[in-house]
């Protein structure tokens, strides 16, 4: 089943040779587990749960966009741990 909120977050950087940042990618998605019913080689059939995700939206930012989000995340949450 699906969650309803996004539960999982990456994040990918490409940078210039001399290793300056060019853009960042926050990737935003869900993961859940899934029911699946399958053929074992008894011929029965069981059902196995298997990991799925779904991925809500990727985010490119440029530098500048990248630490604007992460100032107004700070100003957001605080010092929360």
């Amino acid at each position: 089943m699906r969650p309803e909120y996004a539960n999982a977050f990456g994040l990918r950087k490409v940078s210039d040779k001399e290793g300056q940042l060019l853009e960042v990618t926050l990737d935003i998605s869900y993961k859940y587990m899934e029911n699946a019913m399958t053929v074992n080689a008894q011929g029965g059939i069981e059902n196995v749960a298997t990991p799925a995700a779904d991925t809500v939206a990727s985010i490119v930012m440029n530098r500048q966009s990248a630490i604007s989000l992460r100032n107004l995340l700070i100003q957001t949450l605080g010092n929360e741990q």
